[in-house]
């Protein structure tokens, strides 16, 4: 596992090691093709998200629990609960990237020894990057587990145990997996394909077999 703060010798690195697989995996018979997700489209993607989520989740909690408390909405009232719920999501950021690698780690044959982690200070943002070439199996399970874990698994918990701030959670933390949720809506088309998680751009490599081969 590598812990690092991305720099320009960070970036060289990463591009020589993507080559490497590519002429490894063309040695083997297969051809790199790019999956680019746009960012642009992901965040209104999120916007889109937050509001159907919202509008789903909040109405089943009202039917559930019989009433919601708009000053609750965090789980705490006044500006020490927004601080406290923040913190919260902000922290969870971090988490997100870590499940990736965890559940990755699993899938991999050398284990947490394919995992990076690491913070752009360009964007402020944290990620995490698999050096591996998985199978559809295996990457959709480490592409799907934030989501799952930080966003369906809060709201699930927050309903049955009347917590507004599990709910809250849960429905920022399922609109901070749209990335994801895209990437993962796009691995039906290369299902057969050995996926790579891209060190540099946005979004994964897949390869296939080449025709002839």
């Amino acid at each position: 596992m590598r812990i690092e703060v991305e720099n320009d010798r960070i970036r060289e690195r990463k591009k020589q090691e993507y080559q490497d697989l590519v002429d490894e995996m063309d040695q083997k018979g297969f051809e790199a093709n790019l999956e680019k997700i746009s960012i642009k489209t992901a965040n209104l993607f999120g916007i889109v998200l937050f509001i159907l989520v919202s509008a789903i989740t909040y109405p089943i909690y009202y039917l559930v629990n019989g009433k919601i408390d708009p000053a609750l909405i965090f789980g705490f009232e006044g500006t020490k609960g927004m601080l406290i719920f923040f913190g919260a999501y902000l922290l969870s950021i971090f988490v997100h990237e870590f499940i990736h690698g965890f559940l990755w780690q699993f899938t991999c044959e050398k284990k947490w020894g394919s995992i990076d982690f690491g913070f752009n200070p360009k964007t402020c943002t944290p990620y995490c990057h698999c050096r591996e070439a998985l199978s559809f199996g295996r990457y959709f399970f480490g592409s799907i587990g934030p989501t799952l874990f930080l966003g369906i698994i809060p709201i699930i918990l927050g309903i049955i145990f009347k917590s507004l701030f599990l709910v809250s959670f849960g429905v920022l933390g399922f609109v901070g997996g749209a990335g994801d949720l895209m990437v993962i809506f796009s691995l039906r088309k290369h299902r057969d394909s050995r996926l790579f998680d891209h060190p540099y751009e946005v979004g994964y490599a897949y390869f296939t077999a080449k025709k002839g081969d």
